[in-house]
């Protein structure tokens, strides 16, 4: 019988060097060496998708018996080392330089067994090689900070096909072959996929004099993404790529176009809509990014705590009426109204909608789109659902005088009526109705509750800590009858790209309407009155709602002062 071969040794060896370094039965860890072997995936690949492992320890443990250097934070590297290797070389074989000492390169990877690599790095690069292993998400950060965005691909085409890029401005034929030359397609769907990596909801493409600006509007904040210099010479190409995906005119580039389109980025469908502007250095674009199918969440991991939950519930389940969300555009109105309408969903209940655009999709339930240029309007679309016997009415938003009378007199007579409003807090809700012409007593009879939102930036989890408050945030938390020693601080790590957030939450004030508040909208007194009639009644302003996510260790007081600056 054969002996083991080189090869099987070897996998031997890191079949053994990684049980001791995750912790994992050997036995685990040889399926897992299976399964990589078949797909082709490095082992600590498989090792950290399906052990499941923590990359960062098991690296750091692995360099350990391997005796080689570890990073899991690194910082900016010098322009001169990083000329060291190609933008296409780094990001094809997924390695960073790092520095240089004496004649050798110090060289960032993720894949401690890959000799092979190493070899063939060493002989590309005509230079001895130190190996430092590193989590592949910082060497993601790294390649993205030090090269720019799709700077393999941006390389490649003005090293090969700048003639074609060059020409696309002479005829309208040459521009779209540019548009649909691989590489700017390739360039294109990497924006995209990574803006869905960094969980982004815009993306904004802005020409300059002599650059060319790419930003990722994430958690709500527009954060600039380091792009090659050279990309400026393929604005024309990008800006045709996208209206072909888009099916807009690629010939005008003079008037506003906003067009939309569907595409499959990491397993999930998207909605894409467009909205393209002429400017003096060309034309600006801005992507929203929106999953097609909702995640359902519950009420409580949107960020209401349990009284909120409570509260919202009441509101929500009286058998008919009008329930208000407002705030301004990106507040998260719709995803609440959604998470509303799949907790009342039942097979015994009729839900229709009628929004602009459609955000998600939602099963066992009727949307609709509107349509202004046939006259598909919301107060239209509203008439023809009451004759499609409905139970609760969703309406994506309160325009105008006939889309409100319909909604209220929709909820008079026995349905339930959710609706959208953009004004800054609850009881501002109240006045704008009464403004645009409903009748104070039929507004009082049908309303049932009223929720202003907004989206707040949470602490990151990885990098949160607690810091003694300072005089002035302890005053400030006191105002919402809050003591508070500790509140909680982001330190920046690479999980939260050094923001010190990550991730949104809710925070709202709830007005419920009660006898008193019914009376008030009947004498038709100001918001201010209606605020604070019902802040004694228990209702909590805006501010005070976030102050006491600082107090829960969700967010801190920076953000809750960028958030309710007008409270």
């Amino acid at each position: 019988m054969d002996g083991p071969t080189e090869s099987s040794s070897i996998l031997l060896d890191e079949i053994a060097l990684c049980a001791k370094a995750s912790g994992l039965e050997d036995g685990r860890v040889r399926e897992l060496a299976a399964h990589a072997r078949r797909h082709g995936r490095p082992l600590v690949e498989a090792l950290v998708q399906h052990g499941p492992v923590d990359e960062a320890r098991l690296l750091e443990a692995l360099a350990g018996l391997l005796d080689l250097p570890f990073r899991g934070r690194v910082e900016p590297v010098d322009q001169e080392v990083r000329q060291a290797v190609s933008p296409v070389l780094a990001m094809s074989r997924h390695v960073m330089p790092l520095g240089v000492e004496g004649d050798r390169l110090q060289v960032a990877c993720a894949d401690p067994f890959d000799l092979q690599l190493w070899d063939e790095l060493s002989m590309l690069l005509q230079r001895p090689l130190d190996r430092v292993l590193c989590p592949s998400g910082v060497i993601d950060r790294m390649l993205r900070d030090s090269y720019g965005l799709g700077a393999d691909k941006v390389q490649h085409l003005v090293d090969n096909e700048a003639p074609v890029v060059a020409t696309a401005a002479s005829t309208d034929l040459s521009e779209a072959e540019a548009a649909n030359e691989p590489t700017v397609v390739n360039l294109v769907n990497q924006v995209l996929s990574e803006a869905i990596r960094s969980e982004a909801t815009d993306i904004h493409l802005e020409p300059g004099e002599a650059a060319y600006r790419v930003r990722y509007r994430i958690d709500g904040m527009l954060e600039e993404q380091k792009v090659p210099a050279t990309v400026h010479q393929l604005k024309r190409a990008l800006v045709s790529r996208i209206k072909i995906m888009s099916s807009l005119d690629i010939t005008e580039k003079r008037l506003p176009q906003d067009g939309r389109c569907q595409v499959k980025l990491a397993g999930q469908d998207y909605d894409l809509r467009i909205s393209i502007l002429p400017g003096v250095y060309g034309e600006a674009v801005v992507i929203r990014l929106q999953r097609r199918r909702m995640i359902m969440l519950d009420l409580d991991a949107l960020g209401f705590d349990a009284d909120e939950c409570e509260r919202i519930a009441t509101m929500i389940m009286r058998p008919h009426g009008l329930v208000l969300v407002t705030g301004p555009t990106g507040s998260g109105k719709t995803t609440t109204l959604y998470t509303c309408l799949g907790r009342i969903n039942r097979p015994d209940t009729k839900v229709v909608t009628i929004e602009d655009p459609v955000e998600y999709w939602m099963q066992d339930i009727l949307q609709m789109q509107v349509h202004e240029e046939i006259g598909f309007t919301f107060a239209r679309a509203l008439r023809s659902m009451l004759r499609h016997d409905p139970d609760v009415l969703l309406v994506g938003e309160i325009r105008d005088r006939e889309t409100a009378d319909i909604a209220v007199r929709a909820a008079l007579t026995g349905h339930r009526v959710f609706a959208t409003l953009h004004t800054n807090d609850a009881a501002t809700g109240v006045t704008r109705l009464l403004d645009i012409g409903i009748e104070p007593f039929l507004l009082a009879s049908c309303l049932n509750g009223i929720i202003a939102q907004r989206l707040m930036r949470t602490t990151c989890p990885a990098c949160r800590h607690d810091v003694r408050a300072e005089p002035e945030q302890r005053r400030l938390l006191a105002q919402a009858g809050l003591d508070v020693d500790a509140i909680p601080t982001g330190q920046g790590c690479e999980q939260c790209r050094f923001t010190r957030y990550r991730g949104r939450s809710a925070v709202a004030e709830l007005m419920m309407i009660d006898a008193t508040l019914r009376q008030l909208i009947q004498q038709r007194v100001p918001a201010e009155q209606i605020k604070e009639t019902a802040c004694r009644q228990g209702m909590r302003s805006l501010r005070d709602s976030s102050l006491r996510a600082v107090a829960a260790g969700r967010t801190d007081v920076e953000e809750v002062i960028r958030v309710t600056q007008e409270d």
